[in-house]
């Protein structure tokens, strides 16, 4: 999308620093910019002209292409972005020449493709000893990506170009200082095709936009200035009248007074507050008055973790029809970790709040990334990098979930990697892991989802998705073997298990049900031995498992049957250790059965589905090796990361149906549910005392995945849609000496449903609605150590949100009760800082 480049902003770069950030960045920017050199050395050294290439290449999941509140399309993305950057240090001046492109092409989606690109120049020339001119011209062109609220919905994403250009001044006497620049930006908007095949008109879009500022400080001590700014910015359209008959051309200013850092090493940046305006030649666009405030914060919290913190305001344009503008207030938090000489973690959070002058609309957006850049050689990095977008708006349509994840390799030059005060690498004490026979019995839950399929005579066909879910009891034994920092096991399973869902409709209807009872199961287990003799493997297993299916109809006659079926189970699991021998285990698997005809007099109907299992047990290991050595991992303090994993999700549907035919009313009481992968990131605070661990974590994801109802042509359709949720919990834990922590949660969770439910042919009396629901979260986990600052996590939770109920409107309305919850499962990684 355009980058939401401000006068404001554009100036408040130039007035602070003497430099313009680019117009065309994107908010979903999962690849990240080939890094070209590190070009602030002073104009003072003299150095020659340098020549730096750099690439960056990779790809890249994004799960809401084109940003819609339901039914999303994923694809997958391949980007390269090369660069180039020529920079030449002189006596009292300095010049930067540089060029970047990125090509994005989806494997699904070919018409998403873009070419992305950027020229620019930029030099500085002192003029005295305390005083310079700098400029800078540049070029670019980029596309709008599906998040704009200015998107047409074209076939393809709108392409625009910038030619941009800035100049400042820049003095200091003694206490006093002077910055004078202005900044100017020439945007065109290329026209683009709907679905039909139109022409959609982008001309209207095309302007210039012009700002002068100017910014006064007087140094209060040696490291704190006190300043006041003010700026002007005059936005000029080509087209004196746009699409919608409306003069978009407009002047505002802005005037803050605010506070600066000056040579300071822990804490650097400012704070300011002010006012901001904004009027329009036509008096039909409503002008925008309102305070401002703002903080450039950077906090180098300990050797090698920095956060920082920004805080900004501003007037974005926008050609929505009635709309003059929108005012953004965000506020965003970074933190970066030097882990060691090699690795770099990241997390940081942005929140924006968009209040649209001239029409009824605010939007929330929520945005959070998680990432590590890992340096393989002097010259080339790993990246890996997960970004969460929710955008919550009283106009539903705007709603839209996005999860991004992104693995690539960047080659730069290999400098400024190494921190000043990087922690040094502790060394990962790996233990040992007992070879040899072990047992183990825990207990469990789990959630199987059924998909069923087949005719109802006049109605047509007919599928429904159910769920249910139930506990279980479970034991195990193998037998291991340690190789190096690997171990690899078989192992047997008998699993007695109580999961089951009903479809009960009733009178002279159809009643069916199926249960799950008992499994058995032989498996290969495998992965690599963690720091404290912790494991992380991974399973693979063959199972047998027993389904009991019951069907009544119509007249009276009903069928029982059992059958036995063969699945393949694929699943992750971590076991921790707890002395020499006892360990505790955390175990989740999926098995995908082959379906099964369940019949009935007069027909059969088609059993398809999953069965989603999560244990938590202990086990004991008879192997002769020594007790693991203790980790140094620290569980104390901020941590954040990013998780993902197997989401059940349904709702106890209790109705009251009325019909014109007999039977005229009918009780409907059935579980439906489906299930999908859920992505999202995690943040919190925790503090040990002792062996105890108490702390409170915040989380959030953008998923949807939902269940149907239908009968086609005619009978009631139906769904709920999970569209993402956020919320908090507090996590009590028991740590152990070797790195783990095995946790208990509780907490609040907020989610957001799509209900929709068809009846009849009077389209009006259709529902489709849009509800929030709060839910109790409850859940256990295990988190152990992959190196002293990194985690990794398995997670199970249960939530239950409150009902949601509403009666339709036809003459004879049904009554409808859908109480939702949520089965989950997640891996995830983290870093502590």
């Amino acid at each position: 999308m355009l980058a939401k480049r401000t006068l404001a902003a554009a100036l408040s770069a130039v007035l602070l620093q003497g430099a313009c950030e680019a117009a065309y960045a994107q908010m979903l920017q999962t690849a990240p910019r080939a890094d070209a050199s590190d070009t602030s050395n002073s104009a003072g050294t003299s150095s020659g002209f340098k020549l730096v290439p750099g690439l960056a290449a990779g790809v890249s999941y994004d799960s809401n292409v084109y940003a819609t509140p339901s039914q999303p399309q994923s694809d997958l993305l391949f980007t390269l972005s090369p660069s180039l950057q020529l920079t030449g240090q002189g006596e009292g001046h300095s010049l930067s020449l540089g060029v970047q492109a990125t090509e994005t092409r989806y494997r699904s989606n070919p018409t998403e493709d873009s070419t992305d690109y950027q020229l620019d120049a930029s030099g500085r020339q002192r003029v005295n000893a305390n005083g310079e001119v700098f400029g800078g011209v540049g070029y670019a062109q980029a596309h709008e990506d599906r998040t704009s609220p200015d998107d047409v919905l074209g076939t393809r994403p709108t392409v625009f170009t910038d030619a941009s250009a800035y100049l400042g001044l820049s003095q200091r006497w003694s206490a006093v200082s002077l910055r004078v620049g202005g900044t100017f930006d020439h945007l065109l908007f290329r026209n683009v095709r709907d679905a039909a095949g139109d022409t959609i008109d982008n001309a209207d879009r095309n302007r210039d936009v012009v700002g002068i500022g100017l910014r006064l400080g007087y140094a209060l001590s040696p490291h704190v200035d006190l300043f006041t700014q003010g700026t002007y910015d005059a936005r000029t359209y080509a087209r004196r009248i746009d699409d919608n008959g409306l003069r978009r051309d407009s002047q505002g200013d802005s005037w803050v007074m605010g506070v600066a850092s000056r040579d300071t090493r822990d804490l650097r940046g400012e704070l300011y507050a002010g006012w901001l305006s904004q009027h329009y030649a036509d008096p039909r666009l409503p002008a925008v008055a309102v305070p401002t405030a703002g903080a450039r914060l950077s906090w180098q919290a300990a050797p090698g973790t920095t956060l920082d913190a920004n805080l900004s305001r501003a007037v974005e344009e926008t050609t929505l029809p009635g709309t003059s503008s929108y005012v953004d207030t965000s506020l965003g938090l970074q933190l970066r970790r030097v882990v060691n000489d090699r690795l770099t973690a990241r997390a940081g959070v942005d929140l924006t709040r968009s209040d649209f002058r001239g029409i009824a609309r605010r939007d929330d957006l929520l945005g959070a990334d998680v990432g590590m850049s890992y340096r393989i050689s002097r010259n080339l990095l790993l990246d890996a990098n997960y970004q969460l977008l929710q955008r919550r708006s009283n106009v539903p349509d705007a709603e839209y979930g996005r999860n991004a994840i992104y693995v690539g390799l960047r080659m730069d030059r290999g400098a400024g990697i190494l921190a000043e005060h990087a922690p040094a690498m502790a060394s990962a004490s790996w233990g040992a892991l007992a070879g040899g026979f072990y047992i183990g019995a825990g207990a469990g839950h789990g959630a199987m989802d059924t998909r069923v399929t087949g005719l109802r005579g006049e109605h047509g066909t007919y599928r429904g998705d159910f769920a249910g879910q139930g506990a279980s009891e479970t034991l195990f034994a193998g037998y291991g073997l340690a190789i190096g920092r690997w171990y690899l096991a078989a192992e047997a399973n008998l699993e007695n298990s109580r999961i089951d869902w009903l479809h009960d409709k009733t009178p002279s209807s159809r009643v069916f049900a199926t249960d799950q009872r008992r499994t058995r199961s032989l498996a290969i287990l495998g992965g690599p031995l963690l720091p404290g003799g912790n494991l992380l493997f991974a399973s693979a297993a063959r199972l047998r498992a027993g389904f009991d299916s019951r069907y009544a109809v119509e007249d009276g006659t009903s069928q029982a049957q059992g059958n036995a079926r063969w699945a393949n189970a694929y699943g992750l699991g971590i076991d921790a250790p707890l002395s020499r021998h006892l360990f505790a285990r955390a175990h989740y698997q999926v098995a995908h059965f082959e379906g099964y005809d369940v019949r009935y007099e007069g027909g059969e109907d088609r059993f398809a589905g999953s069965v989603g299992q999560f244990l938590l047990g202990a086990g004991w290991r008879f192997g002769g090796a020594p007790e693991p050595t203790p980790s140094d991992a620290d569980l104390d303090g901020f941590y954040a990361g990013a998780q993902g994993g197997d989401n059940r999700f349904g709702s106890r549907l209790d109705a009251i149906q009325r019909q014109a035919e007999v039977p005229q009313v009918t009780q409907f009481r059935t579980d439906f549910g489906g299930r999908g992968t859920q992505f999202g990131a995690f943040a919190g605070y925790g503090h040990r005392f002792g062996p105890v661990y108490a702390g409170i974590e915040v989380e959030s994801d953008a998923d949807n995945m939902a269940w149907y109802h239908e009968k086609q042509p005619g009978g009631r359709t139906f769904s709920t849609e999970w569209r993402g949720s956020y919320g908090a919990s507090l996590r009590l834990g028991y740590a152990t000496r070797y790195g783990g922590l095995l946790y208990l949660r509780g907490g609040r969770i907020k989610a957001r449903f799509a209900t929709t439910y068809v009846k009849g042919e009077n389209a009006s009396a259709w529902v489709d609605r849009n509800d929030t629901r709060n839910g109790s979260r409850f859940g256990v986990g295990m988190d152990v150590p992959l190196t002293k600052a990194v985690f990794v996590r398995l997670d199970y939770s249960v939530t239950h949100f409150g009902a949601i109920a509403f009666t339709t409107t036809q003459a004879r309305a049904d009554q409808l009760h859908f109480a939702n919850w949520q089965y989950l499962m997640r891996i995830g990684a983290g870093v502590r800082f």
